[in-house]
């Protein structure tokens, strides 16, 4: 069965809804690496099952349901196959019956059913003792749920919950076609378990399950799943090289030119084999004169062919794909391929340097390809004569987005609202809601755009929990799928409220901040994956006092909005606007730009100040008179994008700095602060620190850090029971067992470390090394390097959460950290750390501050919590004790503004 990757459709914990999260044009078209798939003729012999030619009425129906499936009439040959069922009393033929039924509803898309019945099938195997047949059916549920998008579901029945191939578990696929010799059923579970790991975005387990089934398949013999092999090692690669794109990006932002010229290489090199695995495929297939795997080849060719800029492959590849594709027989992955082509012809004006597959997701373009209206017609057609809801869904809602990119907004709708119909209650009906709101907004029926975006948005809190625990590419491509729902909605509140001043619309402002806040919680719920499940606090207004204020931003597609959240003198919590009148690409670039500037200390000049007072007569000045008038004297920030990059507390009005006004925290939404206060009575820090150079792979390369010794001395005097340890005495395990001994109210870690793109790839250095690697020097002599133990922020949050059982960390605190400049991806990390640990709050620095510095701000910032300050005013303290204490150039904010405090601020 052809499975594609265009969409990707996760099924909701325990229960049988589907859940498809988006159209994304990323890979390609791919077989299932199914026991059905032997051939599209049904080898019989090689499964086991075959059907004689008796006169009865029984086995006529069978073999004409089989005809009609190899004619492409699966909806006829379902209906055969269930009117044999229900007389015949035979079990083979039941059997047998049953497993064409598989074969079937799953060419229709009719997964459920088809899952249903592959229960029964091993229910049957189980009680007649047959353990072969078990595993193969057991690799076909496995499948099933995998085209699904339950890949976990998928992997357990293949190997098992926490097993890696050669350890399965006893009872999975994989075990049992190995201990009963089954070469097939051992090579389509190697496959499945690539296709499963692919899916879920562990691109290294799917290179290895891919290349151990090569070496177990004879090529003349299997050459169908030597095929299937090769696709999925292309796909992989394909995907690995879209990775790879996507964070060059985000390396662009931050100007990182080391990560810039690194992902860039690895993305040409993994285009380069998807490609060459790509070609070999499509070699096979033609030999075999295997058409459909030939058109899978072809497809998947394109993005890697485009992105590597072979225009003339790019072009024959897809007239040679739309040849076979006319003469292949109709079922749904045809219409899935129509669909996969539409697409394509569309991308393919768009030159390779401004490439992104998500760009069949907007309106690029007013001139379409003739081709692609036609092909997503055909898929409609397709889907409609197969009775597929979901493609056919699919069909309208890609059409209708065509229309409305040709601004003929009324077919768009039209086609639209039928997308929506078809789709009726499943989770796939947020894109078209979101595409309907879009085009009622520009029809500027703005009341009727509101209900359409706010039924994608309760669709996407709904499945919040699967967009979290998506695979690792979604996590990236989220900003351009799920956040603009989110944003575009949040505009057209703000909007609405501005207009009607709160008289006729006197919840918008409040519809508002509710959908930041959603946007908020998902966005930090993709960034962590799956690793972490946040609390939200039911009724979180109630936390802020009369002397605190929460002021917002939210990074528009025109604009920027800042809001000003307090509670009025009769203690009712109100908000205002303020449009910052500045184009939003010229925010961007003046916030990347004062980063750059507050890290340099030595800029004698202080050339930071300009754009520090630029970005305060953004977010303050607009406030200032209803701030002094209010007495507030705390400021709690809400973040969004770029504007995370920055300490706020640097910002500079001509005389002070904002941090020597107010105390200033941050946070990503009110609904994740715990409002406890700090219980000083029982503090006591567990600290560790590395004073030693490190080296952590890649490789990447750590000044010691002089200070942190004395840092750590300090620190652990102030409270008493407090433990510190250094260097080689930091390692993962020595950390685990201090946190078993005793569950420290905080936790201090001064050691560099590196907030990633995600949480895997945001991590610590500790102490401990472990191996050697070589490394070529600038004068090309061999040097060998201890590597150091990365301490990652899943590993910390699992060992925290062991320790205090549901209690909270009172306090994560993280010294000679760093995030790229540039890169807001990068500094949603300090808030996903925190909320990860399971912390109260966290302070660490944005960039890699002097550790002299460090060490003497953060003995302050202890001294004053022991003294019964807040966590804000602690940290104000210490850093305008600094200010006052070091006068001329050490008053620059690259020494002292880095520390910034994320959390409770109480």
């Amino acid at each position: 069965m052809l499975k594609y990757l265009n969409f990707w459709i996760v099924l909701r914990r325990g229960l049988q809804t589907r859940h498809l999260l988006k159209v994304l044009f990323l890979s390609s078209l791919t077989f299932c690496l199914c026991l059905s798939q032997v051939s599209l003729l049904f080898r019989q012999v090689q499964l086991g099952e075959v059907v004689t030619a008796q006169e009865t009425d029984s086995k006529q129906v069978i073999q004409q349901g089989l005809t009609r499936y190899q004619t492409g009439d699966f909806l006829g040959a379902i209906s055969l196959w269930e009117a044999a069922i229900s007389t015949d009393s035979q079990s083979e033929d039941r059997v047998v019956v049953l497993k064409y039924l598989v074969r079937g509803y799953q060419q229709v898309g009719q997964i459920e059913r088809a899952i249903a019945i592959l229960n029964q099938l091993i229910t049957y195997y189980q009680q007649v003792g047959d353990r072969l047949q078990q595993g193969r059916i057991l690799t076909e549920l496995a499948q099933a749920y995998s085209n699904q998008g339950q890949q976990r579901q998928a992997i357990a029945l293949l190997c098992g919950e926490n097993q890696q191939e050669p350890n399965c578990s006893p009872e999975s696929a994989l075990n049992i076609a190995r201990k009963y010799t089954d070469s097939l059923g051992e090579v389509t579970a190697l496959g499945s378990l690539g296709n499963a790991h692919r899916l879920q975005g562990d691109y290294e387990s799917a290179l290895k399950y891919f290349k151990i089934l090569l070496t177990k398949v004879d090529k003349n013999q299997g050459q169908l799943y030597v095929i299937s092999a090769l696709n999925g090692l292309g796909n992989t690669y394909t995907n690995l090289a879209q990775r790879d794109y996507q964070r060059l990006e985000f390396a662009q932002q931050a100007a990182d030119k080391i990560a810039i010229a690194k992902f860039a290489r690895n993305a040409r090199q993994s285009d380069s084999k998807a490609i060459s695995y790509f070609e070999e495929s499509l070699s096979l297939a033609r030999k075999y004169n295997d058409q459909v795997n030939e058109l899978r080849s072809l497809l998947n060719l394109f993005i890697p062919y485009h992105r590597s800029r072979t225009d003339i492959s790019v072009g024959n590849a897809l007239q040679q794909a739309l040849s076979i594709f006319q003469n292949i027989p109709d079922s749904r992955d045809k219409a899935y391929a129509a669909i996969r082509l539409a697409s394509l012809y569309q991308l393919l004006r768009l030159p390779p340097a401004s490439f992104n597959p998500e760009l069949a997701n907007r309106c690029v373009s007013k001139d379409i390809p003739v081709e692609t209206v036609e092909l997503f017609k055909q898929a409609i057609a397709i889907a409609q004569r197969l009775k597929d809801k979901q493609s056919a869904s699919i069909g309208f809602g890609r059409l209708g987005h065509i229309y409305e990119c040709r601004q003929d907004y009324q077919q768009a709708l039209k086609l639209t609202q039928q997308a929506q119909f078809i789709a009726g209650m499943q989770e796939s009906r947020y894109l078209w809601d979101w595409q309907a709101g879009r085009i009622l907004q520009a029809q500027n029926k703005t009341t009727e755009a509101i209900a359409s975006y706010e039924s994608a948005v309760k669709i996407l809190k709904e499945i919040r929990g699967d967009l979290a625990s998506a695979k690792r590419d979604f996590q990236l491509d989220f900003r351009d799928t799920v956040e603009p729902v989110y944003r575009e909605l949040t505009q057209l509140y703000l909007e609405q409220a501005q207009e009607s001043k709160d008289k006729n619309h006197p919840k918008s402002m409040e519809s508002a901040l509710e959908t930041l806040d959603s946007l908020r919680l998902a966005e930090l719920e993709n960034y962590l994956g799956d690793d972490c499940a946040l609390q939200v606090i039911a009724k979180p207004v109630t936390i802020i006092n009369e002397k605190t204020a929460v002021i917002s931003t939210m990074i528009l597609r025109n604009r920027v909005a800042i809001i000003l959240s307090l509670l009025n003198k009769h203690r009712k919590f109100q908000s205002q606007i303020y449009w910052v009148n500045t184009k939003t690409l010229d925010v961007i670039t003046t916030i990347n730009e004062l980063r750059l500037q507050l890290e340099k200390r030595s800029d004698l000049a202080n050339s930071y100040q300009e754009k520090a007072q630029q970005v305060y007569d953004w977010l303050i000045s607009p406030f200032a008179e209803q701030l002094q008038d209010s007495q507030i004297d705390t400021l709690v920030f809400i973040q969004d994008g770029i504007f995370r990059t920055i300490p706020m507390a640097a910002l500079y009005d001509g005389k002070q700095f904002l941090i020597e006004q107010y105390a200033i925290a941050s946070t990503l939404s009110l609904n994740l602060v715990d409002p406890a206060q700090l219980n000083r009575k029982s503090l006591r820090v567990l600290g560790f620190g590395l004073t030693k150079p490190s080296v952590v792979e890649g490789p990447i390369f750590f000044e010691p850090l002089n200070y942190v010794k004395t840092e750590i001395e300090k620190i652990t005097t102030i409270f008493p029971g407090s433990q510190g340890l250094i260097d080689d005495a930091f390692s993962l395990e020595r950390l685990k067992t201090e946190l078993t001994q005793n569950a420290f109210p905080i936790i201090h870690l001064a050691t560099h470390g590196k907030f990633g793109i995600d949480s895997q790839d945001t991590y610590l250095v500790t102490g401990k090394q472990i191996g050697e690697q070589g490394e070529l020097s600038e004068n090309s002599k061999m040097q060998t390097y201890r590597y150091n133990e990365k301490l990652t922020m899943n590993q910390l949050y699992q060992m925290i959460r062991e320790v205090h059982q549901g209690q909270a960390l009172e306090l994560l605190t993280l010294t000679a950290c760093e995030t790229a400049a540039g890169s807001d991806r990068d500094a949603l990390g300090i808030a996903g750390i925190s909320l990860q640990a399971g912390a109260r709050s966290v302070v660490a620095s944005l960039w890699q501050v002097d550790d002299e510095s460090t060490a003497q701000l953060i003995t302050q910032f202890y001294q004053n919590l022991q003294q019964g300050m807040s966590r804000a005013k602690a940290l104000q303290s210490a850093q305008t004790k600094w200010l006052q204490q070091n006068p001329g150039d050490r008053n620059h904010p690259g020494y002292w503004a880095a520390l910034i405090l994320v959390g409770n601020w109480l």
